[in-house]
Formats: structure tokens, sequence, C-alpha cells
């Protein structure tokens, strides 16, 4: 969707029918065409009813990302949710957001992006995205991702959204794996967004928390730059590979501390097991263009690892493990970040 798009959705003034809103484009880039669009309708309702019936649950604190005509903010309110948070930007449906709020106790009405509220951390069980033309989902889906694992989501929090593709393809999933689908048939009329008769009702569950802090004790950490050593082997004062700064990369051998092992469940695995550790593991990635510090739980797919013989590899699938599995995990006590199994890690500066 162009910037041009979303641009003049913002500044239109939307016309209310008694069954849809609409707004008229003006946008001729080749992707649109000046014309009437549809942005809500109320053949939806089933769609809506569905996501809250699968998303949300008595006493939830939901987040529900752009009001619309009000029929997903009805279906969520029928679940009976302990606080009920909606985020709205469009002047006219903010307005129609207060008109409908008015006289309910559990309603926080946020007149901006979703994406301000990042402070709220762990906040809600449940968030619902039914936007319009919205620039963060559209274009900075790793934004979303981090919003709700690392940020506004409770651990086991519940997220669905507006699925525009008609199927259940990966691209429909945005970084997540484990998305589950409901199918639904439905009736629409002729539109601009959605014309099929089976619609997939997407559902993400974020898997709990991770506890513990290492790297599954069969990793091997690189005591040179072809030698390898078991990390749950690595004792104090033995020279282990470093490097400080993966943009001006000097590899050279430093004291290692004494390691540490330990029991733990909740396993992150990056690129079918090139790397597999806890969620507060250290980590130093590239992303957008940057070599930034994240923890594990943080790493989204496109960011990049450095690897050992001065390349970079793209992280293209993160698999978390939300089983009972218990996993022997250990840690390097070292002041430098190290590479195991050929990545870079960061240096240890958390713990368990």
């Amino acid at each position: 969707m162009s910037i041009a798009f979303q641009n003049g959705y913002k500044n239109a003034t939307l016309t209310f029918e008694s069954d849809k809103i609409t707004f008229e484009s003006t946008v001729d880039d080749g992707d649109y065409s000046p014309g009437t669009y549809d942005c809500w309708m109320d053949w939806e309702q089933p769609i809506v009813e569905k996501m809250a019936e699968v998303a949300v649950s008595e006493g939830d604190h939901v987040l529900e990302c752009g009001f619309g005509m009000g029929l997903l903010s009805d279906a969520i309110q029928a679940r009976k949710p302990g606080s009920h948070t909606i985020t709205e930007t469009h002047p006219q449906l903010i307005e129609k957001a207060k008109a409908w709020a008015s006289g309910k106790s559990n309603i926080i009405l946020h007149e901006d992006e979703w994406i301000e509220l990042l402070n709220q951390t762990g906040r809600y069980d449940a968030i619902l995205i039914n936007t319009y033309a919205d620039p963060i989902i559209y274009a900075q889906r790793p934004r979303l991702v981090y919003f709700c694992r690392n940020k506004a989501a409770k651990s086991g929090c519940k997220i669905s959204w507006f699925n525009s593709s008609g199927n259940t393809s990966d691209h429909t999933k945005f970084y997540w794996d484990n998305v589950s689908f409901t199918e639904i048939e439905v009736n629409p009329p002729s539109n601009t967004y959605y014309n099929q008769t089976k619609y997939y009702v997407p559902l993400k569950t974020l898997s709990p928390n991770p506890t513990g802090y290492g790297i599954i004790s069969d990793a091997m950490v690189h005591i040179s730059n072809s030698e390898t050593k078991q990390i749950n082997s690595i004792y104090s004062d033995l020279d282990i590979l470093t490097c400080a700064d993966p943009s001006n990369p000097n590899l050279i051998t430093q004291k290692s501390g004494t390691g540490r092992g330990m029991k733990c469940k909740g396993i992150y695995s990056i690129n079918n097991g090139l790397l597999k550790a806890t969620g507060n593991h250290p980590m130093i990635v590239k992303r957008s263009g940057s070599w930034v510090n994240k923890t594990m739980n943080e790493l989204v797919v496109g960011d990049k690892l450095y690897k050992v013989d001065n390349t970079e590899i793209e992280i293209t699938k993160i698999d978390f493990d939300s089983s009972d599995t218990v996993y022997e995990v250990s840690n390097v006590n070292v002041d430098h970040n190290h590479f195991i199994n050929n990545i870079l890690i960061r240096k240890g500066d958390t713990d368990a």
C-alpha cells in the first residue's frame, strides 16, 4: 500500500452510510486509481465476532487497534473484558469512538497510533488489529512483532488481525510461526478490499516467557578461527575467539571465565537450529544497517548475524518451543563478544 494512498485516507473526509464507511481517493500512482474506496462494511460482522471469540476471554485486558464502524468493538465488549483500550487516528472516527464509549466504564480511548503504546509493557491479554491504510502494519512489520512479543503483550497473549489475503500463506503470518486459522463463510457485496466467500481468521498465541539464560549445551565455542570446544566444557582462563565490533572486525583470542550450566524451559531456535538459546540471552545483530544489542526474544526475521568467516547470515526463521521440555543450557562467563556455532554472540550482561 503506497504512502500516498495512506496519507490520502488519513486526511480524507470519510462518508458514513448505514452499511459502510468510504472515502474518495485522488491517488493515481499505478497501484491505485482515483475513486471511491470502501474502508469497513457491515458484512464483516461474522469476521469480527470470530476474532473476538478466538482471542478474548472474560476479564481480559484487550487492545483493539482501529475503531472503524465499531463492529469489532461491540464483539469485544460482548466478551466482558476487564479493560478495553481502543486506538484510533482518524479525527472523524475518534469522535465516533468517543460517542460509542460513552457510559462504558472499561474503555480507554487512545487518540494515536497503536505503536505509541510501547511503554505499556506486558499489559494486554489480547490484541486485535482492524486498522485501515495502516503504515506500520504494511511497511514496518518487524515493529509489530516487537510491539506484541516484547512490549505490550503478556505472556500467552492472543493476537488476531484482518486477513485481507483470503488465504493462509506465510505472507499473512507476518514474522510468526504457529499461526492458526479458523475458516468461516462470508457473503460480501462487491467492494474494493475483499471479494471472496471464504475467510480465514488468524490467531497467534504468544509463547510463555522463557526462563534461564544460556545456549543449548551441545553448541560449539570457537577457541580459534578453525577450532571449537563444546560450550559445557569451557573452563576459566581458556583462550576463546572474540570480536569487539563486527562493523570493524578484529578477531583476537582472550581469556574466558568459568562456564555455567543449568536447566530451563522455553528455547528459541534460529534458522532451523543454527543457534538455540533462551529468550534473554544477549545477542548482537544488524538491523536497518546498524549493529545493535538485543536479546534472543527481541530478534526478528530479517535481522543479520555476523559469522566467524567475516560474512553475514540473515535470520529467515525463528521458532519457540513452549512445551514442558527441559533443556540443558550453558553460558560462557566472558567479558567479550565471542563466537558460538560460527555466530558472534554478545558478551553476557544479563542473568536468569
